[in-house]
């Protein structure tokens, strides 16, 4: 009898779970979260974080796959002790069919490269990611050259 209360009371809260998460929560806050969760994987250098948010057919105006964009990432974070990822400005928009997603913001980072003094160096760029919505969730499938013109 009281396995059967405890059964019933954890079937409750998962199913009010999963309907808090399908109603309430707006596929923009899911980008928004996704992209929170790129920036601290990418600043802990947690790249199995990172494969997770990211398409297996993501492709890129540099000609990267997921296989060399994890690699540049990993290489990146090898040369610098310390990095630092504040996105500001962003903008998601989500297409009619909330299949598909933009997110547009401006990256700013701050390195302080390996065996350097206590030197860091600031870099800042505008960006364009595109997702898609697949059954695990919004996956990263592409990423805009910050060379490219913005609408």
């Amino acid at each position: 009898m009281k396995w059967t209360r405890i059964l019933i009371f954890v079937a409750v809260v998962l199913t009010a779970w999963w309907i808090w998460r399908r109603v309430f929560v707006s596929d923009e806050s899911w980008i928004r979260l996704q992209l929170f969760s790129m920036t601290r994987a990418v600043e802990q250098g947690n790249l199995l974080r990172l494969a997770g948010t990211i398409a297996d057919d993501y492709s890129d105006s540099l000609g990267m796959d997921k296989s060399t964009l994890l690699g540049a990432v990993r290489s990146y974070r090898q040369q610098h002790e310390g990095l630092f990822v504040h996105l500001s400005d962003v903008t998601v928009t989500v297409e009619g069919d909330h299949r598909k997603a933009q997110a547009v913001f401006v990256a700013k980072v701050l390195v302080k490269p390996k065996g350097g003094a206590d030197e860091t160096q600031l870099f800042s760029d505008r960006f364009r990611l595109f997702f898609r919505k697949i059954d695990q969730g919004w996956k990263l499938y592409r990423i805009e050259s910050p060379e490219l013109k913005f609408d």
